[in-house]
């Protein structure tokens, strides 16, 4: 067997710690920035976290112009819109700020005001001939990651489907951590966020891609996770959102450098119904980690021995899979799909939408199309 050559790459400068937004400006002029395209969502409008962030680009005499209708789940509509509005203020940075709604729309609007065409034309694998123009990532939820991921996922609305978009020149320039961004956060986003930040570090525990270095980041990052996340999401402890933060970042950069498992193939298809990628990951996450465990006894037990658990291999990545079944009812965090909402006749379609998925290839258990409609059907409680 020829050996295995790896890679590890991370173009993203991150700044973390409790007040580390105020550097913006200094990271924005670094980056040759003269006006800033600032690409947020109403909600953070409205919560006043907007206003403490223009306020950094007015002291230090930035010119700015705000784009804040991303909406959740975006897509090419939302992309396009801000790529005229990029254009006509004649910017050259974006500062995206919010959740991964307004982060994937920013760094979508960046790459395509910079290469022209759609949206789509750039879905897959290194699809565009220049590089996007700079972002720096702000966010305000810990858990989608793509402050420092080179991956972008935005909702085809004529497919009515989430498409990827996988290039290295889409890691923002920067990724500034500060969990006071989140004090206002309420629970239901935090945890959602937080158990979309636990699918990606033991996604990246479960892909056949997994490298040492991906490997030591997963375990750490999901041992804070089911460590911090309840005290981050239901108390409002900076601290604890702080951790949050720094290990929903481990996470992504675990899981982009081995490239994601089952859990998140069987989430994409979701994206149909509207339903948050974190939401939709979070309830198909244990029905992985279950579908995984024997043939990953070796990966996750780790995790749990940095819980302060004992025993064999099996022991300690059965009992984190019991202790992830307990984390979500803690928690209060779905774990069934609503049949209501994902009809059983639908199975066929979301089954072969997984298999198109990018990653589809890289669980660790292969996972042929059966198998994937009996994990749905797990999740409709219909096995």
């Amino acid at each position: 067997m020829s050996p295995r050559v790896m890679q590890f790459y991370l173009a993203t400068r991150i700044v973390h710690g409790l007040g580390s937004v105020s550097s913006l400006a200094d990271h924005v002029k670094q980056n040759g920035g003269t006006k800033v395209f600032l690409c947020t969502d109403k909600g953070l409008t409205a919560a006043g976290v907007t206003e403490r962030v223009s306020a950094l680009l007015d002291e230090a005499a930035v010119p700015w112009v705000l784009y804040d209708n991303v909406e959740e789940d975006p897509g090419t509509r939302a992309v396009h819109a801000g790529v005229d509005l990029f254009k006509a203020e004649g910017c050259d940075l974006v500062v995206a700020l919010g959740g991964g709604s307004p982060m994937c729309a920013g760094k979508g609007i960046a790459l395509v005001a910079a290469n022209g065409g759609s949206l789509t034309d750039y879905e897959g694998f290194g699809k565009a001939k220049k590089p996007p123009y700079p972002v720096i990532a702000i966010p305000t939820t810990a858990g989608s990651g793509t402050e420092v991921s080179k991956v972008t996922i935005l909702t085809d609305e004529t497919r009515n489907f989430k498409m990827s978009i996988l290039d290295e020149r889409t890691y923002p320039s920067v990724a500034l951590l500060d969990g006071e961004l989140m004090a206002t956060l309420p629970a239901k986003p935090a945890l959602v966020a937080g158990m979309d930040a636990l699918a990606h570090a033991l996604d990246a525990l479960w892909s056949v891609g997994a490298t040492p270095y991906s490997d030591a980041l997963a375990v750490t990052s999901a041992a804070s996770i089911f460590d911090m996340l309840p005290r981050a999401a239901l108390t409002g402890d900076l601290a604890a959102r702080q951790a949050m933060l720094e290990a929903s970042a481990a996470a992504n950069i675990a899981t982009g450098t081995a490239l994601p498992g089952l859990a998140h193939v069987l989430s994409q298809p979701l994206g149909r119904y509207h339903m948050s990628h974190g939401l939709a990951t979070g309830i198909m996450l244990p029905y992985t980690m279950e579908y995984n465990l024997p043939v990953a006894y070796g990966k996750l037990a780790p995790v749990a021995r940095l819980l302060g658990e004992t025993g064999s291999d099996r022991e300690l990545a059965e009992g984190l899979s019991e202790r992830l079944w307990g984390l979500m009812d803690s928690v209060g965090f779905p774990t069934s799909l609503d049949p209501e909402l994902v009809p059983e006749d639908d199975l066929p379609i979301l089954v072969d939408q997984c298999t198109k998925v990018v990653n589809y290839r890289l669980n660790i258990r292969n996972a042929p199309p059966a198998d994937l409609e009996t994990l749905y059907r797990l999740a409709l409680r219909k096995e």
